[in-house]
């Protein structure tokens, strides 16, 4: 099941996951910790304006679909990283 969509990092092994890991290890690490704050601070931003004009003074808030949260949040983060 893990290689449902073809050969990956979660389903290889040895020099094969080297290789994988080698080229994912950069999007996890500190390397351009400029980027990585400048994605943090928007995200913040972002989540604070559903906070404010969105939810406002709500006691709860429901959410029907995760996409209501992420959507929001990658379409700014996609915008900073011109991905």
């Amino acid at each position: 099941m893990l290689s449902f969509f073809g050969r990956n990092i979660v389903a290889s092994e040895g020099e094969e996951w080297k290789k994988y890991r080698k080229i994912s290890a950069p999007a996890f690490s500190d390397v351009s910790p400029r980027n990585n704050k400048m994605v943090w601070d928007e995200t913040v931003k972002v989540m604070q304006s559903l906070f404010d004009d969105v939810w406002g003074d709500r006691e709860t808030i429901s959410i029907d679909h995760c996409g209501d949260i992420t959507i929001p949040v990658s379409d700014v983060n996609s915008c900073l990283l011109n991905v």
